[in-house]
């Protein structure tokens, strides 16, 4: 995959994210710079959900993508 569709990919999913998780700010998106594996720690944070909650939020989204 070539760096620029890299970057288109992560354009969209950056505002399917914005979507789904409304309480992210551009800082919260920003920080993960790509790296989907840091999105459940970032839910629970931000969320103050469970493990086990946030993991399932991640699923969900992850699914629909």
């Amino acid at each position: 995959m070539t760096e620029e569709k890299k970057k288109s990919e992560w354009s969209t999913v950056k505002g399917k994210i914005k979507e789904k998780f409304g309480k992210f700010n551009d800082a919260d998106i920003e920080s993960l710079n790509g790296h989907m594996d840091q999105l459940q720690s970032k839910v629970q944070k931000v969320y103050s959900y469970s493990e086990d909650k946030a993991k399932a939020e991640c699923k969900s989204f992850n699914d629909s993508l």
